[in-house]
Formats: structure tokens, C-alpha cells, sequence
């Protein structure tokens, strides 16, 4: 009986020897850092590193196309012209009011949870960068359709 098992055993590793390789996995969908289109409500709004209250912010809604963001509470809102730059590390935006940038940030897009930090400035370099620290503002948002 041992005279089988060793050639058995030697088909046995050939075979697995062999095998073929698994296919590829497909790369995952990654966020197209360019899209922040669609309604947005917030899951959370920080002032200096601190929480503000869910109820200075929980009943609007943030209305964003490829060059305009609108905060809404009810009233028609206000569009503020909004500039995005994807490519930069991490991706920029600026506000800009009256014909001139008021704030100046980077955001990140997961899924669909929007954060972005940003200061009251119209020096794009003073931009916050660090998203784990305490930048002047954070807003943290969900999409809620497109």
C-alpha cells in the first residue's frame, strides 16, 4: 500500500502544481474625486476641532452641481460659486462670494460621505490639509440622491 501512496502523492502535487492562477479581481470603483454633484444632508458640522449641535445644522439641505454649492433651511438658497481641483493632494476647493474667494479647503469623497475642512481665507496655500486635525471648519455630509 505504501508503493501507492507515493505515486498517488506525486499526482496529487503535480496536479496542484498546476492549477491555474485565479482570475484577476476586478479594481475596485474608486470615487471619482470630480462628482460632488447631487443633495447632500450633514452628518456632522465642526467649528475649531469642536461639534456644533445637531440642531444648528440638521435641518438643511446642500444642493451641489460642478461649479455651485447651496445651503438650504427652506428659503431659496443662495448658490456660492464653488471651484474644484481633483488633482491636487489632498483635492482643493474654493467658495467664492462677490466675485471673490472667501474660503479656501480640501475635501474627500468616500462613497457617498463628503468631508471637507476649509478656512474663512482667500490664500489658497493656507488651505487646511489634515483631515484628523481641527481646521477652522468641517463639514461632513451624506448624499442622498444625485
Amino acid at each position: 500500500m505504501s508503493r501507492l501512496r507515493l505515486p498517488l502523492l506525486l499526482v496529487v502535487l503535480a496536479a496542484v502544481g498546476f492549477a491555474p492562477a485565479p482570475l484577476p479581481r476586478k479594481d475596485r470603483q474608486r470615487d471619482d474625486q470630480a462628482d460632488l454633484t447631487g443633495q447632500w444632508v450633514f452628518v456632522r458640522c465642526d467649528t475649531n476641532g469642536r461639534a456644533d449641535p445637531p440642531e444648528t445644522y440638521d435641518r438643511y439641505r446642500i444642493e451641489i452641481t460642478r461649479t455651485t454649492i447651496a445651503f438650504n433651511v427652506g428659503g431659496p438658497p443662495a448658490p456660492i460659486a464653488m471651484s474644484l481641483e481633483p488633482a491636487a493632494s489632498p483635492p482643493m476647493f474654493t467658495w467664492t462670494i462677490d466675485r471673490r474667494v472667501q474660503f479656501v479647503g480640501s475635501y474627500r469623497l468616500r462613497r457617498n460621505e463628503l468631508t471637507m475642512i476649509f478656512k474663512m481665507t482667500s490664500n489658497v496655500e493656507a488651505r487646511p490639509k489634515e483631515f484628523d486635525g481641527a481646521p477652522e471648519y468641517r463639514y461632513v455630509m451624506r448624499r442622498v440622491s444625485r
